[in-house]
């Protein structure tokens, strides 16, 4: 980050043009001011000073203060790239982004106070005012300094300046690399040179380069896992397989991988400064690997010095985020098509043979390794893909990965977490081995996990997590059982555990306040207030949350459903519907008010909202299932089974959507659709007579008709 000057800026100010909006953007140079004059949120073309600059490349972006502090986003990036790469232009970063988008140039997504200056500058303090939603924000330094990475720089001068009674040049902390190299044994495993040394680099990377909330301005670089609450692989953020899918940058996917287990640090590779690989191409890979087995046609089955020749073609895929960086997975993953054809996952070679398929990859690869230890053996996507996609064996295959220390703990974590859509008994034997293991990221992922069982047995589970070592654990766990203070256990809570349990709450709540700029946190604190039995105090935070952000639909849904349990279903439908005037394309909203117009006899009007709730949100089955059920009601079965089977496409593994269709075409003499659906229903629960009776039922019926 920089002070926008003629010297810092790379894009091109001398009265440039850019289509926006059907209006024309213009970038020009006044003296030795910039501007961008732009649509302001009315619509009239408005003169916007360039004050900062942001990054170098491959995009170089571009900031402005929007008033009391908020320092946004313009919607625009330079492509710094060259111009036989495509680049040397201007651009609109988010063509798609509406108003009521989060990463509209005037929301919260582009707000460099909230998204971007903790890793952008140093010692940066947010300095949020509630009251004037105003930004005071301050930093020492406007780019990365030292001090960023190597915390306090006191006693490193003072070691400097020649005392040398300092140990460790004045660091307390050690973030060097674990060790310089790693060499192959004849067995093929690989070996550190050296002893590895305790290091701390790869958590101190992490504060910038993982995906992760922050809950506290950053005390110290060292502390990853106290200031911030790291993200699992999670379905809407990686694919099945743990392969980057949303903007996760590079910590969930390093320690997904072998080198991050053997002891690789990322200055094994990367210039700490610079950003840059040490080594070119596949050097870097060779400085361990040996270049005679790996770096060869023999082993990656391309030509020298062509595409798919290098070893991070295949092993680092690409995702490209902002239409012009492409970055690389960091899991150092070997390709598995035959993963794709299990789970649907990516492959890099048909990444790149977009024009093949899998099972073509597959052939390729058995030609080339007919031995290969990889193919077809068992991987966590397949279980990660039966959890999400509801199969009846996903309980029983989550807890063997929870459990198999051969496993990542990132992994393990992930597999934890996806065990709240299966709470049995493995469930419960998972969380509470997991919550005495020194493995903080499946401490965190007990949380969820527990959340579907009762409050005694989540307390009996969760409660010595009050007392852990890191802060996001503790206040996640002081959310799980904040009903244990107003629903004690059988024989009360003594008063140390209530104090054990009011003080990790407070510290939820301080979290809760550092993100104030934000409608979640408000709503967050309105469904603490809920569960509290405090209804008036969860009002006046969902209205802050409306508020503080207008666009942010849980608000409105959560604040209507509380009117819903007070009996008063017109408040519910006032604020449902001033959530629809900000933000006419809410699925979510949508659907809420629909159900409250069913609960109020309307169902007429409530169809045409359900519509736009499965128009606005196709990717959720709930709502196609629900407007196919209301079509049905109101007699519309051509358009109810189209909708339902639309659900059905999302989640085949629905048993109820799967009844549903047997038993609608049914009542249509289809007996061969309606045996498809039957016998998928088997499937998914196997064992079941009447089940077993329906199908054969509608075999019988088919042969007949």
């Amino acid at each position: 980050m920089e002070k926008a000057t003629p010297a810092t800026v790379l894009g091109n100010f001398n009265e440039q043009t850019l289509d926006y909006q059907g209006q024309q953007a213009r970038f020009y140079q006044q003296d030795q001011q910039l501007f961008i004059s732009m649509p302001n949120l009315d619509g009239k073309l408005t003169d916007y000073p360039v004050l900062y600059t942001f990054g170098y490349e491959p995009l170089q972006q571009y900031m402005f203060d929007m008033g009391q502090g908020h320092i946004q986003l313009f919607p625009f990036a330079w492509d710094s790239r060259s111009k036989t790469d495509g680049g040397q232009r201007w651009f609109v970063l988010h063509p798609e982004q509406k108003k009521h988008d989060l990463f509209h140039w005037a929301q919260k997504g582009q707000n460099w106070n909230h998204m971007c200056a903790d890793c952008h500058s140093t010692d940066f303090k947010k300095q949020f005012d509630l009251k004037t939603n105003s930004f005071n924000s301050s930093y020492s330094s406007i780019n990365v300094s030292c001090k960023a990475c190597h915390g306090d720089s006191q006693a490193h001068l003072k070691w400097a300046d020649g005392d040398s009674s300092i140990a460790n040049k004045g660091f307390t902390h050690n973030i060097k690399k674990q060790t310089p190299l790693f060499t192959q044994q004849a067995d093929g495993s690989m070996q550190s040179v050296q002893p590895l040394v305790k290091s701390e680099q790869v958590q101190v990377c992490a504060t910038c380069h993982a995906r992760r909330s922050q809950l506290d301005d950053r005390k110290d670089p060292h502390s990853f896992l106290q200031n911030f609450q790291g993200s699992l692989l999670t379905p809407e953020l990686y694919h099945v397989d743990g392969q980057v899918w949303d903007e996760d940058y590079v910590w969930g996917s390093f320690l997904q991988s072998k080198m991050f287990n053997a002891g690789v640090t990322c200055t094994n590779c990367h210039n700490p400064h610079s950003g840059k690989l040490k080594l070119p191409g596949n050097q870097t890979c060779t400085q361990c690997h040996s270049q005679e087995v790996f770096d060869t046609p023999k082993h990656h089955g391309h030509k020298v010095a062509s595409t798919g020749s290098q070893c991070v073609d295949c092993h680092m895929p690409t995702t490209t985020y902002m239409q012009v960086d492409a970055r690389r997975d960091h899991s150092f993953r070997v390709p598995r098509p035959d993963l794709t054809l299990k789970t649907n996952a990516p492959n890099a070679c048909n990444s790149c043979h977009e024009d093949k398929t899998p099972q073509w990859a597959v052939a390729k690869i058995k030609d080339w390794h007919p031995n290969s230890k990889y193919l077809g053996t068992a991987h966590f996507s397949e279980a990660f893909y039966a959890a999400d996609n509801r199969l009846p064996n996903a309980s029983t295959m989550l807890t063997k990965i929870v459990q198999d220390k051969g496993f990542p703990e990132i992994i393990r974590a992930s597999a934890l977490s996806r065990l709240a859509a299966s709470p049995d008994n493995n469930a419960i034997v998972a969380i509470a081995r997991s919550i005495k293991d020194n493995e903080p990221l499946k401490r965190q992922a007990a949380i969820e996990a527990a959340m579907p069982f009762d409050i005694n047995q989540r307390w009996r589970l969760l409660n010595p997590l009050l007392d852990d070592e890191h802060l996001p654990i503790r206040a996640e766990a002081a959310r799980a059982l904040a009903a244990m203070l107003t629903q004690p256990f059988p024989a009360g809570l003594n008063e140390q555990d209530t104090k054990r349990l009011n003080s990790a709450l407070d510290e939820y709540k301080d979290i809760q306040q550092y993100q104030a700029e934000r409608g979640y946190s408000h709503t967050n604190l309105g469904n603490l207030a809920l569960t509290l039995q405090k209804p008036e105090q969860a009002k006046a935070y969902y209205l802050q949350a409306i508020s503080i952000e207008p666009i942010f639909a849980p608000a409105y849904v959560n604040l209507a459903d509380l009117y819903r349990n007070q009996g008063d279903e017109k408040a519910a439908q006032a604020i449902l519907k001033q959530g629809l005037a900000v933000n006419a394309e809410s699925g979510d909203i949508h659907y809420a008010l629909a159900m409250s117009l069913i609960r109020s006899k309307q169902k007429n009007t409530a169809l045409n909202h359900l519509q736009k709730a499965a128009l606005y949100a196709q990717e959720n089955a709930n709502y196609q299932f629900t407007y196919a059920l209301l079509l049905q009601d109101l007699g519309n079965m051509p358009a109810a089974i189209s909708a339902l089977e639309r659900a059905f496409n999302l989640t085949p593994n629905n048993p109820d959507i799967s009844y549903s269709l047997a038993q609608w075409y049914v009542a249509q003499e289809n007996y061969n659709q309606a045996l498809f659906y039957a016998r998928n229903l088997a499937r998914l629960v196997p064992g079941n007579q009447q089940v077993q009776q329906f199908v054969k039922q509608l075999e019988m019926m088919k042969s007949i008709n």
